[in-house]
C-alpha cells in the first residue's frame, strides 16, 4: 500500500465517478485561492488523461512522464498557469502513465515535500474510480473533498470512494461539494440524502462545505478554456468557488494564529454538528 505520509497543505478532490465536474471545481478553486494572494500548486493526478490544462488554457511542455522517465523534479515540470498558479500535469492518452508501479507513485507522492515549501496550497485533481492511483494520492492529502452530484450513480460511487479510504486507510473526515445544485435548498438535501446513506454503514464524519449552481456561464468558460472565476468572477458557480476559498484560507489562517496544529477538522473524533454542515 506505500508509505503512509500526509502534507499539511494538501488538498484532495475526488469523486468515485468520473463527469462530475471535479476538474472545473479544481481548476476554479485553484485561481480562487490564488487571488486571495495565496502561493498555489495544482497537481492533475488524473495520470493519463490529464485535462486540467485544458481547463486553465495553458499547454505544458513536459509531464509526470519527465518525472518518471527522466528525472526531472516536479517543479521542472510545472507551468505557470492563470494569476500565477502553478500547474504539475499529467499525460493525456500516454500509455506510460496508466500503471504507474505503487514504487513510483510513492515516489511522486513523497515529492510534494517540494512543493510544500513553495506553496501555501497544493490542490491535487485526482482521476474518476478508487484504484490505487487515485486512492494513493488521496490519502497523502490533509484534507479531502467529495464532489457529488444528486444522481445514484454519483451517490454510489463516492461512498464506494469514502469506504475504502475509511476502512482501508481510517480516514475519518470528509467534506463534501454538492455540485449542480439548482439552489441552496436543493444542495442541502443532496447532501443529506448522501449523508443518510454514508452514515448508515459507516462511521465516517461528513461536512457539506458548498454547493455550487448549475451554471451556463460556466458551461461556456470550459468551451472557451477561459476558467469561471477568471472569465465572469460574477457568476453564481464562481461566487460559490470564490466563497469555499475564502472559508479555507479563512480558517487555515485562523488555526495558524492559535498555533495549533494543522487540521482541516477539530479532530479524528469530533462529531459533526446537527445538520452536517459546519463553518470550514
Amino acid at each position: 500500500m506505500g508509505t503512509a505520509i500526509k502534507f499539511r497543505n494538501a488538498i484532495a478532490l475526488a469523486s468515485g465517478k468520473g463527469g462530475v465536474g471535479k476538474t472545473n471545481i479544481s481548476v476554479n478553486l485553484a485561481i480562487a485561492l490564488r487571488k486571495l494572494n495565496k502561493r498555489v500548486t495544482l497537481f492533475d493526478a488524473d495520470m493519463a488523461l490529464a485535462n486540467a490544462h485544458i481547463v486553465m488554457g495553458v499547454q505544458p511542455t513536459m509531464t509526470l512522464v519527465d518525472v518518471l522517465d527522466h528525472e526531472k523534479s516536479l517543479m521542472d515540470v510545472s507551468t505557470i498557469g492563470p494569476l500565477g498558479v502553478r500547474l504539475i500535469s499529467g499525460g493525456s492518452g500516454l500509455v506510460e502513465l496508466m500503471n504507474v508501479p505503487s514504487e513510483q507513485r510513492s515516489r511522486l507522492i513523497h515529492s510534494f515535500a517540494e512543493l510544500e515549501a513553495t506553496c501555501d496550497y497544493i490542490i491535487v485533481d485526482t482521476a474518476a474510480g478508487i484504484e490505487d492511483n487515485v486512492l494513493e494520492f488521496v490519502r497523502a492529502c490533509n484534507r479531502i473533498m467529495i464532489i457529488v452530484v444528486g444522481e445514484p450513480a454519483a451517490f454510489i460511487d463516492a461512498y464506494a470512494c469514502i469506504k475504502i479510504l475509511h476502512q482501508t486507510y481510517g480516514i475519518h473526515n470528509f467534506d463534501v461539494i454538492v455540485n449542480r445544485s439548482r439552489d441552496d435548498t436543493h444542495g442541502i438535501d443532496v447532501f443529506k440524502r448522501f449523508k443518510g446513506i454514508v452514515e448508515r454503514f459507516l462511521d465516517a464524519n461528513l461536512y457539506h462545505v458548498a454547493s455550487i449552481p448549475e451554471d451556463n456561464q460556466l458551461h461556456v468558460s470550459v468551451a472557451r478554456c477561459n476558467p469561471i472565476t477568471i472569465m465572469n468572477p460574477d457568476a453564481p458557480s464562481a461566487r460559490a468557488i470564490i466563497t469555499l476559498a475564502a472559508s479555507l484560507v479563512k480558517t487555515d489562517d485562523s488555526q495558524t494564529n492559535q498555533t495549533a496544529p494543522y487540521s482541516s477538522h477539530k479532530s479524528e473524533t469530533s462529531e459533526p454538528d446537527k445538520s452536517g454542515d459546519r463553518l470550514i
